[in-house]
């Protein structure tokens, strides 16, 4: 099958979708039959899209992952060393998982997730953000391994895959069916190049097949993990549940126990003050962890800690795009009370919000005050995963 391309001007940007369904292809190519913002151009393999970019230099690159004639991940790794600062738009099948990044404030760079079903408007909105990320600037420095990692589960990868990072940092992966065998560096194998290599950046990846000698498991750490991700609602790729179950289920199970146990230690002073309700702990993909509700029984904090994180993140993203770095907190003045939101510091607490609900006359100065008090004695005494702390260790950013 031919490529197809929808023309409106010789210097609109070039935009590359690679679907191998016919029917969603269409639906796409009608959606944006009306919207001239740029060219489209689509394909339906692995092999019609590499001559594409082989001879066209395009804006935005949305690939789906399991394609005929090879896979979407050959495709963003030929645009990892021949166009770097390019965004990509990794579509996931409606099986496939997604992952939920821990610091997801820093995924605002070249590789973003979507995955099916999706709407028309989303996509375009992808892909406009996209744009708008290169003409700021905010996509130069290429992508990330953390970021790049899970698709390699997702795709049940088996290959050899070649790192380069800058001008000096290389490195091996040896992958079967979406679990990593093996990783080298220069001076390091095992678990600590693979902890080494996850933290790159501006990498170039090549992959090529794995051989015999090369099948040998000297890794005992998975992909997720090395991402610092989880599957989003619990869900992974079939056959790579290897760690990942530790780590989402009896790894969170035992944080949010001494998380418990900590935040009513120290909570006492807060129910003190006037129109406080409550207060909670809530991880990176709006979990509950612990909560304080002793003052308001008929206060759920599910309820609303997606949406707090959501708003929390979209803030931070927005704000640090405009020189002002990332958002460390915020206040929430609704019919019902004031929702003071407070973000930890991801490198050396973990990744944890706390939301605080306080009646409209309530002292929040004293909240805020306490708060910054509290909780670092809450953090310290609740390991991180990966042998983290919160105090006295150290840890370890797609559009």
């Amino acid at each position: 099958m031919q490529p197809h391309s929808f023309e409106y001007g010789p210097l609109m940007d070039k935009v590359l979708i690679v679907e191998n369904h016919r029917s969603t292809l269409e639906q796409i190519r009608s959606g944006f039959r009306d919207l001239h913002h740029f060219e489209l151009l689509t394909a339906s393999s692995a092999k019609i899209a590499t001559d594409i970019l082989t001879d066209t230099r395009i804006a935005v690159l949305a690939t789906g992952i399991h394609l005929p004639q090879g896979d979407g991940l050959d495709l963003l790794g030929l645009m990892t060393r021949k166009h770097p600062s390019t965004p990509c738009i990794a579509i996931l099948e409606k099986d496939d998982p997604k992952p939920w990044f821990i610091d997801r404030t820093g995924h605002t760079g070249v590789l973003y997730y979507l995955k099916k079903p999706f709407s028309f408007s989303r996509l375009a909105s992808a892909i406009f953000v996209g744009l708008n990320l290169r003409d700021e600037g905010q996509t130069r420095n290429g992508v990330t391994m953390t970021n790049f990692l899970p698709l390699l589960a997702i795709a049940r990868k088996t290959c050899r895959m070649d790192i380069k990072s800058g001008t000096r940092q290389k490195g091996i992966c040896y992958l079967e069916r979406g679990q990593l065998l093996n990783a080298r560096t220069a001076e390091l194998e095992g678990d600590a190049a693979a902890k080494q290599i996850a933290q790159w950046r501006g990498i170039q990846l090549s992959f090529s097949p794995l051989a015999d000698k090369d099948r040998q498991v000297r890794t005992s750490i998975d992909l997720l993990t090395l991402a610092k991700a989880t599957w989003e609602k619990g869900a992974r790729p079939a056959d790579n549940s290897r760690a990942t179950s530790a780590y989402e289920s009896g790894t969170a199970g035992r944080i949010g126990s001494k998380l418990e146990d900590a935040l009513h230690k120290h909570a006492g002073i807060l129910r003190s003050a006037k129109g406080y309700k409550g207060l909670a702990i809530v991880s990176s993909n709006g979990e509950v962890l612990a909560n304080d509700t002793s003052h308001r029984a008929d206060i759920d904090f599910s309820a609303i800690a997606e949406m707090a994180n959501q708003i929390y993140t979209d803030c931070s993203r927005h704000l640090s795009r405009k020189g002002l770095g990332r958002c460390r907190g915020l206040s929430l003045d609704t019919e019902q009370g004031i929702l003071l939101v407070h973000n930890t510091d991801m490198y050396t607490s973990g990744n944890f919000r706390f939301l605080a609900l306080m009646a409209e006359d309530g002292n929040c100065f004293f909240i805020q005050t306490q708060l910054k008090t509290i909780i670092p004695k809450i953090l310290s005494e609740v390991a991180m995963p990966g042998g983290t702390q919160s105090k006295g260790l150290s840890s370890k950013k797609p559009f």
